[in-house]
């Protein structure tokens, strides 16, 4: 192959260089045949330590890029001199983990493709976003097209779709032929290890959410049932979800608890409706450092991860035609020292003192029988502490202490979690003496001294099944999980240890695993970085042109115990592509255990619905709103994760209708991430939510300056993700329905608007303009957004103000001689600065396009049309 298609290249018009020896730029790190692109400002990349646990050998190399935006300069030639050097090395397959790589770009074809092309190299690469889960698992989450997400493109063949995981699970075929969607009360929606099925009106989850947290098992389909301060999934739904399961995928289901509730009773109510026995775990299974090791942690109904049970999962079965239920039986524990296999006594061991020490449900229990009592044996576990329950037999005689000394060196084996969770429990019969033994025994070992049964004890936990029944209010909302290390420009969310994940960071007993450093404890979603479209360097390829960005990559996120900070992830951007190859950008890489939005494999119309208006007959709306109360200032700057929480919640419903196509536009655009990136889907959402919705909707420009105080999340969230898309320039108009222009819009005049103001860009290609009849307001912008960035094909003469953006009268002009009336305005600079007064060149510029006439070709959109809202007389 000519060396030309090895040759680094750059394009004339793009600086790959900076004169400031302290810019950031890209760097490459080769960890073993994993190679890692990154920001030479960011040291500590926070996903260094996940892309070690990504299976990968000189036949099969791995590449992920996490570059920000400004350090993007020479991230094209960086990625082409490796994949040059990869494809002189021959592998079988090079794995890119690059969001979007994968994904549709028109006739170009996939920007992986041309990359194969050109390199000769087989590559593997995802059409959306993509998730690095904790134990190496790479997931797309909402793939680009049907049946796509992970893609092989060999040089000059036709691309091979790989399913949404990578590697693949042996059940992943048989699980794709399950539709998402609404069951019952629920909603099922694919999640890195199976199926999440929760109730319709919870959000869906995200990268840095419990339910990516969970262990992919490469044999067992995981059914996670629900999400944290969310209701109770019904016993029903659950059997209706497996019922649609194929049939070797259901032989392999396991229930996996995920919202808090412990789903034993649940599991057995759905034996009984299927009449089969299921498998379900104590907690969430996590990666254990290892292919298939797993550890099980206990998750609290807020969302916090506790500690480990040493009974990790049972078997539960149906009941009986006489109506007695067979106990369920351990089918996994880590109980240290305990055989392995389902013996005569599972999940059992035999202590040094003779005692046995047995696990279950609510922790351990020691006695000298081979099971503990049945009020014991199915007492439900809590998330709060670890029972240790000693049998009355135990704790009397000269062997009393010899079997304390035993328990305490059985719990010095477990993990750290467990341990800081431990609590002893006092015999309901326990003397006064034996109690004070007890207590000096607990304070020595570590533990809490729990009251006795039926004496005080905390309740135990609501399971699935009782909190189904109205006795049990259900909590609404979503899990708070650990957050991951940030890179620059796209999120990446860390989380705490997760325990048998290697994570970046430990804290005290139990802590999880960061999102983007998932070593031993494996977090959830971490997203990675690229470059900003047009900033990027470009890869020489044989008879190359141009070149653009590629989207940002996100790794998996790690839950985190309760005592865990969570800090926001921010998103970093994806290689560039080779000159001559277009680079499609998808969304950040993100990491297991975050929330992501439900798959959908037809996205969603990206375009808002329009409004159009006639002209009218009698408008007479004033020009502006009558002067009132001041107002509350406007939001500005960025969201924050509180603000976006509370967004969420108000607009939970609609949510999903929006959350898609906003994806799509950050595949195709991740510049649009920005700084913060971490709130860019949301922010986005707040735009898109306003521009589909009327002036009178719940969302609208009357409900914001109505009720300002309510709708402040998602004030914030709008103005936040107006600052994401880009500026505009030239002439913008909104039409007033007025007889003439007002007595009181004089030069010098300030109109000022408490909603985002809606305009059209009048040099746009096929902009419409407003009827005759109408009074044209003319502007000539600083800070006005184009909004076509959210359509599905990025065209349209839409554009948006920020609430609070004031405007200076210039010159009024009336109705006459066949021009309608028009008032001439320059956009006020913020802080009250002077206003720079335009030349008389500018200011005939600006009437020139107001008072063309319209041609009806296009009609005006409605949503253009109304007063500004305030106004404020000009200084004397």
């Amino acid at each position: 192959m000519p060396k030309l298609l090895r040759r680094l290249g750059r394009r004339d018009d793009i600086r790959t260089e900076t004169t400031d020896a302290e810019a950031p730029r890209t760097l490459l790190e080769d960890l073993s045949h994993r190679y890692l692109l990154r920001s030479s400002t960011a040291a500590e990349s926070a996903v260094r330590d996940l892309l070690r646990d990504l299976p990968a050998d000189a036949r099969r190399p791995v590449v992920v890029v996490d570059v920000p935006p400004d350090a993007a300069g020479n991230l094209g030639e960086e990625l082409g001199a490796l994949l040059g050097r990869l494809s002189d090395e021959e592998p079988l397959a090079v794995r890119l983990v690059l969001s979007g790589a994968a994904a549709p770009a028109g006739e170009a074809g996939p920007l992986a493709q041309r990359l194969a092309d050109a390199w000769r190299v087989t590559l593997e690469a995802p059409d959306a976003a993509a998730v690095l889960t904790p134990g190496g698992l790479l997931y797309v989450s909402e793939p680009a097209t049907p049946g796509g997400g992970w893609w092989r493109f060999v040089p000059d063949a036709a691309p091979e779709a790989l399913g949404t995981r990578l590697p693949a699970p042996r059940w992943q075929r048989a699980l794709a032929r399950v539709p998402a969607g609404r069951i019952g009360d629920c909603v099922a929606r694919p999640v890195p290890a199976g199926m999440l099925l929760s109730p319709a009106d919870a959000a869906a989850p995200r990268p840095d959410d419990p339910a990516y947290a969970a262990a992919t098992h490469p044999e067992k389909v995981s059914v996670l049932l629900g999400v944290p301060r969310a209701g109770p999934v019904p016993a029903d739904d659950v059997a209706t979800l497996l019922a649609g399961l194929p049939a070797d995928a259901r032989s392999a289901v396991r229930l996996v608890p995920a919202d808090g509730r412990e789903a034993v009773a649940l599991a057995e109510d759905v034996c009984d409706l299927l009449g089969t026995e299921l498998e379900v775990t104590l907690g969430l299974p996590l990666n254990g450092g290892g292919p298939a090791a797993e550890s099980v942690r206990l998750l609290s109904t807020e969302g916090e991860f506790t500690w480990s049970p040493p009974l990790t999962s049972l078997k539960c079965f149906p009941a009986r035609d006489d109506g007695s239920r067979p106990a369920a039986r351990p089918a996994g524990w880590s109980l240290p020292g305990a055989p392995a296999g389902t013996g005569g006594e599972p999940a059992s061991l035999r202590l040094a003192s003779g005692a046995r020490a047995v696990a279950v449900r609510s922790g351990l229990w020691m006695g000298h029988d081979p099971e503990p009592p049945r009020e014991v044996g199915e007492r439900p576990a809590d998330a709060r502490a670890l029972r240790v329950t000693v049998d009355s037999a135990c704790l009397t005689g000269r062997e009393r202490d010899a079997h304390l000394k035993s328990l305490a060196a059985l719990l010095a084996d477990l993990d750290a979690p467990a341990r800081a969770h431990a609590e002893l429990a006092t015999p309901a019969d326990a003397s006064p003496e034996l109690v004070a033994h007890l207590r000096k025994f607990a304070v020595r070992a570590g533990l809490a001294l729990a009251a006795a049964t039926g004496t005080g004890t905390a309740p135990a936990p609501p399971t699935q099944a009782e909190a189904s029944t109205p006795a049990v209010p259900a909590t609404a909302g979503t899990a708070t999980p650990p957050t991951a290390p940030t890179v620059t420009a796209a999120p990446v969310s860390t989380t705490g240890r997760v325990p048998g994940a290697r994570p970046a960071t430990a804290s005290s007993p139990g802590p999880l695993p960061d999102t983007a450093t998932v070593r031993a404890e494996a977090p959830p979603g971490v997203p990675l970085s690229g470059p900003v479209p047009g900033t990027a360097s470009a890869v020489s390829v044989p008879e190359a042109t141009a070149a653009s960005s590629v989207a940002p990559v996100v790794a998996p996120a790690v839950p985190r115990t309760a005592c865990a900070q969570r800090s926001a992830p921010s998103a970093p951007s994806t290689p560039a592509a080779p000159a001559g190859v277009g680079a499609t950008a998808t969304g950040p890489v993100q990491p297991s255990g975050a929330r992501p939005a439900a798959v959908s494999t037809e996205p969603a119309p990206l375009d808002p619905p329009r409004t159009t208006v006639p002209a009218p007959a009698a408008a007479t709306a004033p020009a502006v709103a009558p002067a009132h109360a001041p107002l509350r200032p406007a939001p500005t700057g960025l969201s924050g994760e509180r603000d976006r929480a509370a967004f969420r919640e108000l607009a939970a419903a609609i949510w999903e209708e929006h959350s898609g196509p906003v994806g799509q536009a950050l595949i195709k655009l991740p510049a649009l991430r920005g700084s913060g990136a971490a709130g860019a889907s949301a922010d986005l959402i707040a735009v898109r939510l306003y521009l589909s919705s009327g002036p009178d909707d719940p969302f609208g420009a009357h409900a914001l300056a109505a009720d300002p105080d309510r709708l402040r999340p998602y004030a914030v969230c709008l103005a936040s993700g107006l600052r994401r898309l880009p500026a505009l320039r030239g002439t913008l108009i909104r039409a007033v329905p007025q007889p003439a222009i007002p007595d009181d819009v004089i030069p010098g005049a300030v109109l000022m608007c408490d909603a985002p103001l809606d305009v059209v860009h009048a040099e746009a290609r096929g902009a419409a303009l407003p009827p005759d009849p109408l009074v044209r307001y003319v502007i000539r912008p600083v800070t006005a957004r184009r909004t076509s960035v959210l359509s599905r094909d990025g065209d349209g003469a839409g554009a948006l103000f920020a609430a609070g953006t004031s405007f200076t009268v210039l010159a009024r002009r009336e109705r006459g001689d066949g021009t309608p009336a028009r008032v001439l305005l320059a956009e006020t600079p913020a802080g009250g600065g002077p206003l720079r007064e335009p030349s008389a060149e500018a200011l005939e510029k600006l009437d020139t396009a107001a008072r063309r006439p319209a041609t009806g070709e296009n009609p005006w959109p409605g949503r253009c049309t109304g007063p500004f809202l305030r106004y404020a007389p000009p200084v004397s």
